[in-house]
């Protein structure tokens, strides 16, 4: 009999007909308290409709995988992304830990590789699946709001950065254009990362000066990076070399200021610190929201765009909708 803590769920909308999953797929059986898995398709066979259309008229919603399968299973969703996120029969929550699952596994490969060609095109794919999600689905800024991982490692805050930039993208009215190149580029922001030191990306102390000064190469690290591996268009490398950029000019790694800052570099460095301060560090705690926004506004004045600024806490507050004059939300700025 086998222990449950060694397999998962999975839903069974996820899985398409006339597909071979990968990795096997179990039932979950539970007779007098004793539960148990038994194999119901191999990973190696074709998953017929009538298998389907069986567990759907057994109401079985999902299905079982081994753990140690999870990223075989999550290579395989990634294929079928875009079906199951048009699928009207996947609850948008569902969709919503799909997505953000596919982008974990993807950016885990990313940072095991760096220098793959393979990972740009699976992110900017992401990026195109997750802009289809958001844009048609009602409810995509709560769902996808509810995803983002409060435990901060280089992968999640990539993730959690371009989740909150596509929605804010949305908000301020993006075309889909703007938004894949937005997108990719904070998705693959931090990639110089792997280039640094893990024992001073992790360091739970305040950084000496040889440290940061070797932190702040990452930015242009990722860039020769992405530059090398190909595939990122030029609108995407102005959030990757410009999210450190500073509105007063005291950024880098090019010291830019004012509008020098494109609109996407300016919008990623809040962005950036915003989830960089909400998010439990090896060094400092998670903040809620309006402290966060609070130590942007008075700590870090003159570090960002106002309007920007102002315009990314109306979005927070309005629920990533905008509001007409008559019923827009009160949410002040912090003070």
């Amino acid at each position: 009999m086998s222990r449950s803590v060694e397999y998962i769920p999975v839903i069974l909308n996820a899985i398409r007909v006339d597909t071979i999953v990968g990795c096997d797929l179990y039932l979950q059986n539970c007779i007098n308290n004793e539960v148990s898995y038994v194999l119901y398709c191999s990973g190696t066979n074709v998953v017929k409709s009538d298998k389907i259309d069986d567990l759907q008229k057994h109401q079985i919603k999902q299905l079982f995988i081994r753990k140690e399968d999870k990223k075989i299973y999550l290579k395989y969703v990634e294929s079928s992304l875009k079906h199951i996120v048009n699928d009207d029969r996947v609850d948008i929550k569902e969709k919503a830990l799909i997505v953000y699952d596919v982008a974990k596994n993807i950016m885990n490969d990313v940072f095991e590789d760096p220098r793959s060609g393979e990972y740009v095109e699976r992110s900017k794919s992401w990026v195109s699946n997750t802009i289809d999600f958001i844009i048609k689905s009602k409810g995509s800024f709560s769902s996808m709001m509810g995803m983002i991982s409060y435990d901060y490692y280089t992968y999640t805050h990539s993730i959690n950065v371009s989740v909150l930039g596509l929605l804010f993208a949305k908000y301020f009215g993006f075309d889909g254009g703007e938004m894949q190149s937005f997108g990719t580029g904070l998705l693959l922001h931090d990639v110089g990362k792997t280039q640094i030191d893990p024992q001073i990306i992790n360091k739970k102390e305040r950084l000496n000066d040889e440290e940061f000064a070797r932190i702040k190469m990452h930015v242009e690290l990722g860039a020769d990076i992405l530059k090398q591996t190909g595939g990122v268009d030029r609108a995407s490398f102005f959030p990757i070399m410009q999210h450190h950029e500073k509105y007063n000019g005291k950024g880098y790694p090019n010291g830019l200021k004012g509008d020098a800052i494109h609109k996407y570099g300016k919008i990623a460095g809040i962005i950036d610190v915003y989830d960089a301060l909400t998010t439990q560090r090896a060094y400092s705690d998670a903040r809620k929201p309006f402290a966060a926004l609070k130590i942007m506004n008075e700590e870090m004045k003159g570090s960002f765009d106002e309007k920007y600024f102002k315009d990314f806490i109306l979005f927070l507050g309005s629920g990533g909708e905008k509001q007409n004059q008559k019923s827009k939300k009160k949410f002040p700025m912090p003070v």
